[in-house]
């Protein structure tokens, strides 16, 4: 299967994008957390965990755009 080449500027736009809808999501589930907590670990866990699937989750949409999609150097000067 052959990459689709896009500019590397495209890419790093694309990546940005995605980077913006994660940190989205994040302060969406953040601020849906309406429970009373119990104690300041309890807080600690519950946010950590919404921070570690977002990061995940980006970490594997970052994958999937590289396998299918691969920067081209458009560089004048080299």
């Amino acid at each position: 299967m052959k990459k689709k080449t896009v500019k590397n500027s495209t890419l790093f736009n694309m990546k940005g994008i995605l980077i913006l809808i994660a940190f989205g999501v994040w302060v969406n589930l953040t601020i849906d957390i309406k429970e009373n907590f119990e104690s300041f670990k309890d807080m600690i866990f519950s946010l950590g965990g919404n921070t570690l699937l977002i990061i995940i989750v980006t970490y594997v949409l970052f994958v999937i755009l590289g396998i299918f999609v691969e920067g081209k150097d458009t560089d004048r000067f080299s």
